[in-house]
């Protein structure tokens, strides 16, 4: 587990794919004021993750914030007592086996409110994605909407992931871009609102943090779908 910002740390691991592709996964860790802790997008849970969490504080919430991001929710929900789940919209529906969650909307629970803003994507074509702002370290939390994937487990891994359409630097994947952002003039009112956010800092769930210029990156990497022709969006 690192710290990386006040009360904010990420616990990073490989996820395994069929024919030896691997990727990089991240969870993150928000301790509230109050002690309690939220994790967005737990990664598989083991003896050396469920120490460190303890000894930052009571697990409060599980957060499942998209829906592909939800594999390890249940062991969290079974080890962590009195930890509740929170899940993206539309992900019930699609994984009938998920433990009992409560859908996160674009209205901050009583738990986090205050501390953690959040925007709901979706659900479109059945996928959803809740991005998460940490007030506190001034800091934006993304699951799929954008990769920075820029080293990779040999050259296998990278050009099998560079084909399958993850960007050279930060930016959305061509699936981010063939669902979340397809329709123009539903993406960019969801993305002008996350730049109203002042964060100083993305962190991605796959890839590199971004600790500098947070904010002209993520204006950069979604340009085309904030200004210009609405009628023919990129590919």
């Amino acid at each position: 587990m690192r710290q990386v910002g006040d009360d904010l740390w990420v616990v990073d691991r490989k996820l395994a794919f069929s024919g030896g592709l691997a990727m990089p996964i991240r969870m993150t860790v928000v301790r509230l004021p109050a002690g309690g802790l939220v994790l967005y997008s737990p990664i598989a849970l083991d003896a050396e993750v469920a120490t460190a969490l303890r000894s930052l504080g009571s697990v409060e919430a599980i957060l499942a914030p998209s829906c592909f991001h939800y594999l390890f929710a249940a062991e969290y929900v079974s080890t962590f007592n009195g930890a509740r789940l929170f899940a993206a919209p539309g992900l019930p529906q699609r994984v009938p086996s998920l433990p009992a969650a409560t859908l996160l909307t674009d209205e901050p629970p009583p738990l986090w409110r205050g501390v953690i803003d959040q925007v709901v994507f979706g659900a479109i074509g059945g996928l959803s994605e809740v991005v998460m702002f940490h007030r506190p370290s001034r800091t934006l939390l993304l699951m799929d909407l954008a990769f920075n994937l820029h080293s990779f487990d040999g050259g296998y891994n990278r050009v099998a992931w560079r084909l399958s359409g993850i960007p050279a630097r930060f930016g959305p994947s061509r699936t981010a871009r063939l669902t979340f952002l397809r329709d123009r003039s539903v993406a960019a009112p969801f993305l002008a609102r996350i730049l109203a956010y002042d964060f100083a800092r993305i962190i991605v769930a796959h890839g590199e943090i971004v600790e500098s210029g947070a904010q002209a990156e993520f204006r950069r990497a979604f340009a085309p779908y904030l200004s210009g022709d609405t009628a023919h969006p990129p590919a």
